[in-house]
């Protein structure tokens, strides 16, 4: 079977990191308390159980008390400090784009066209694997710490990336600057929701969202300009200060008040590394890895049952359940807090947010191919459509905010929010070559919309249903869930399209005609499913069949992409409504 038919200049155009970023985070409330149901309460957590009472003096003198002891930040430093960490988040948009906008640049340069897919997906691996480890290991050393690592990370591997002219090098740059950004985009979630009361979390998160689609949006526009100018290296250079500056702020702003989440760990350090559960993050990154690579390169770089590729699912198989026996009953400080995924809202919003990233990545990818192959539509037409799905997301996750705010209630907001979601994705599917000039610019809108806010409120949820000791490490569970999910969404659905299309161009050889020799039509096949552009070149007399394959093989693609988030719909029934608190420390 030929390689994906992606075109570069579609992925290029659609590229949307928004959805890259495990960033969109929850908001939160609570008046009404009579009106919430605590279900599975949690020692430490906070939250009071309905139907029990305390006299309302005694309530505010504990609240008093432990105001003093766990004094709150200014707003002018929490606004500081999070600036700091949305430059962060705006830094990690721009580099992927960058590098989409760059990649068969870079590779053409370098020589390495047929594995310039190492380039991309290097960081994708080290990104993924790693993120899950920044909530428990910023628990034990703080997030300052963390943050520093993270930027010097970012920076060390853009300038690896720069200076290294060559497949190895390059790729091992981005995999470490995907290390960096990896604890960019989860500490600005995990370090927000320490700053933050959950009643102003949403908000907080719409701003944050809007500076990461910022990053995304340009991107594209920074790397071609330092390529055309000064070249392709200059792209990841020029980033290295933005990091340097936004390490700078950390430094000298980031300073929390005593007893506050986030400081880590008393002791030294030496202390400190005994708590680190180094057992679980390695077998973690060893599963993670292994699955990546799988479902990542298998077709292309991997032919599926080879002797490597049966090792990995070896090794995937057998490190994960390692990994969650040594979580269950060895680590002292497990690195996951598997046992969480027992409690209902925990399980619920994790699987909601690994079914939506399926069904968001894939038609994410699939209605810019159906743009390009089918409506005939050129990358800057492609990505001028594409800018409603950006204010689709910014819209969704700071008006959600808003809501949680004033109301303290999200459950039935989150049942809505998915009802949206799914009626976005369906008129995706249904949309074909008749459709509307001028629903081509929002038709993106809805479904990036009911995303955005979905992903807010489960996140919130998580959150809200765990301790507050427990609130950095099981961020980094929904972090697993997400970065798995896209990626399975993008390999299943490139299956899907790639096995409709192959099937669809047979028909080339039922075309009544003389023409052409049958060895000849093989090979018109083999280019159309190679490239779409091949469709302005194509024999006229097979141009239309081409042009219709590909509508069929888009469609079948976004049927999967309804498919999951249906899935996303249901596992959201089963999510239970927590009592939001009004104070960072809960009380």
């Amino acid at each position: 079977m030929s390689s994906s038919p992606l075109l570069e200049a579609d992925v290029d155009a659609l590229n949307d990191p928004t959805f890259d970023a495990s960033g969109l985070a929850a908001k939160d409330a609570l008046e009404h308390t009579a009106d919430v149901i605590y279900h599975e309460p949690v020692e430490g957590y906070g939250s009071i159980e309905q139907g029990s009472s305390v006299e309302e003096g005694e309530v505010a003198r504990q609240t008093e008390e432990q105001s003093q002891s766990h004094p709150e930040l200014t707003h002018r430093q929490v606004i500081v400090i999070i600036s700091s960490l949305y430059i962060g988040s705006f830094l990690s948009a721009l580099d992927t784009t960058v590098v989409t906008t760059l990649l068969s640049t870079i590779a053409s340069d370098i020589n390495a066209v047929s594995k310039m897919s190492w380039i991309a997906t290097s960081y994708l691996l080290s990104c993924s694997a790693f993120q899950p480890l920044y909530g428990k290991v910023s628990d034990i050393f703080g997030r300052k710490p963390l943050l520093v690592f993270s930027n010097v990370m970012f920076a060390l591997g853009c300038l690896i990336s720069g200076y290294n002219h060559n497949l190895v090098g390059l790729s091992i740059g981005r995999f470490i600057t995907g290390i960096g950004g990896g604890g960019l985009t989860s500490l600005s979630v995990i370090t927000t929701s320490d700053l933050v009361p959950l009643r102003k979390r949403g908000v907080y998160q719409g701003f944050g969202n809007i500076a990461f689609g910022l990053g995304a949006s340009t991107g594209g526009i920074w790397g071609a300009l330092f390529q055309r100018y000064l070249g392709w290296e200059w792209a990841f250079y020029s980033q290295v200060p933005i990091s340097l500056f936004c390490m700078a702020m950390l430094l000298k702003n980031f300073h929390l008040p005593p007893g506050a989440a986030g400081l880590g760990f008393e002791g030294s350090k030496r202390e400190k590394l005994k708590h680190v559960d180094f057992t679980g993050a390695f077998l973690l990154v060893t599963t993670l890895l292994s699955f990546m690579i799988l479902v990542s390169f298998t077709g292309h770089e991997l032919r599926a049952g080879s002797l490597t590729f049966w090792l990995l699912i070896l090794c995937m198989v057998v490190c994960c359940s390692l990994f969650v026996y040594v979580e269950l009953y060895v680590a002292e400080h497990p690195v996951i807090p598997v046992h969480l995924l027992t409690f209902r809202t925990v399980l619920a919003s994790s699987l909601v947010n690994w079914f939506m990233s399926m069904a968001v990545f894939t038609y994410l990818f699939y209605v810019p191919v159906f743009w390009s192959s089918v409506s005939g539509l050129s990358p800057t037409q492609i990505g001028l459509r594409t800018i409603s799905n950006f204010v689709g997301v910014s819209m969704g996750s700071y008006l959600s905010g808003l809501y949680m705010k004033r109301t303290g209630k999200y459950l039935y907001f989150s049942i809505i929010s998915n009802l949206v979601t799914i009626l976005g994705i369906l008129m995706l599917y249904l949309n074909g070559r008749d459709t509307p000039y001028w629903f081509q610019y929002v038709e993106l809108f809805i479904p990036g919309a009911g995303y955005a806010a979905i992903l807010t409120v489960t996140l919130l949820a998580l959150i809200a249903s765990v301790s507050l000791k427990d609130q950095a490490a099981t961020t980094s569970i929904q972090y697993a869930f997400r970065a798995t999910g896209s990626t399975i969404g993008v390999s299943i659905s490139s299956f899907i399209f790639q096995r409709s299309l192959v099937r669809s161009l047979e028909s080339l050889y039922d075309v009544d005609q003389d023409e052409y020799t049958r060895d000849q039509i093989a090979r018109i096949i083999t280019k159309a499913a190679n490239s779409s552009s091949y469709i302005l070149q194509a024999p006229k007399i097979f141009k239309e069949l081409i042009r219709d394959s590909y509508d069929i093989s888009s469609h079948s693609a976004l049927l999967f992409s309804v498919a999951t988030v249906v899935l996303a719909w249901v596992s959201g029934l089963f999510m239970q409504e927590h009592h939001l608190h009004t104070t960072v420390d809960r009380r």
